[in-house]
């Protein structure tokens, strides 16, 4: 008997501390979105932005312009040692042109590098309409200093993501993924900061990369436009000249 009721009463607390999970995560999401204006986003069709990139290891530091347009088209323009590099990704097909790389005619992105200039190409906060997009999220806990919370993405295609909610101001302040470098699984931090108003939206000016706990590169935004007019042929095979 005592058994039994030890058994029922472990049954029932770990309802309840699932319930209170989900009600947890209910309130930061919403939160979430409030904060970081995500009605709003939803209404805006095009991102124009530039900056400047900063490979530390390196010490080299390059411009760049960002051009998005749903649903989720891209374009990447940037000045390295003299010449220029450009990304494009169209919706279903990426290319890559840098002479400065040895790719001195556009080249078709391969499975990794779409991935990439894809998970770049989403105008929304990984967690809005996470159910549509086949998500789900998970409530990990706090970071170690107690300043967020850490929500688990988990993709149907296996790309996971941890999200680090900022307790104060319900703002993505890092995100965590792995990565698959040379056979060997690597874990990379995004630390995003400085947010700043764009049309009533508030959008990091700030994001440093971390990889192995040292900063690989950093970007400073110096401007960002939403709904500037945009051809579509921005998002087609670079033409070369």
């Amino acid at each position: 008997m005592l058994m039994r009721k030890l058994f029922i009463s472990t049954a029932i607390l770990a309802f309840s501390l699932s319930s209170l999970s989900a009600q947890n995560l209910d309130n930061i999401l919403k939160d979430h979105y409030k904060a970081s204006a995500q009605e709003k986003m939803t209404k805006v069709t095009t991102i124009t932005s530039s900056g400047i990139n900063v490979y530390v290891a390196m010490g080299i530091e390059t411009g760049f312009t960002l051009y998005q347009s749903r649903p989720n088209k891209i374009r990447i323009e940037a000045d390295f040692q003299g010449s220029k590099i450009i990304q494009t990704y169209n919706g279903t097909t990426g290319w890559m042109y840098a002479p400065a790389m040895g790719i001195s005619s556009p080249q078709e992105l391969g499975t990794e590098e779409l991935k990439t200039i894809m998970s770049q190409a989403e105008f929304q906060s990984p967690l809005w309409d996470y159910k549509s997009k086949g998500k789900t999220l998970e409530l990990l806990g706090d970071t170690d200093d107690g300043s967020a919370y850490m929500i688990k993405v988990s993709s149907e295609n296996g790309d996971d993501l941890t999200l680090c909610i900022n307790k104060k101001t319900s703002l993505i302040s890092k995100i965590i993924s792995v990565y698959n470098v040379n056979g060997a699984d690597s874990e990379i931090e995004v630390v995003m900061k400085d947010y700043k108003n764009v049309k009533g939206i508030p959008t990091p000016h700030y994001m440093a990369t971390k990889m192995a706990g040292q900063v690989a590169n950093t970007i400073t935004m110096k401007s960002i436009e939403f709904d500037k007019k945009l051809d579509a042929s921005l998002f087609e095979k670079p033409v070369v000249e």
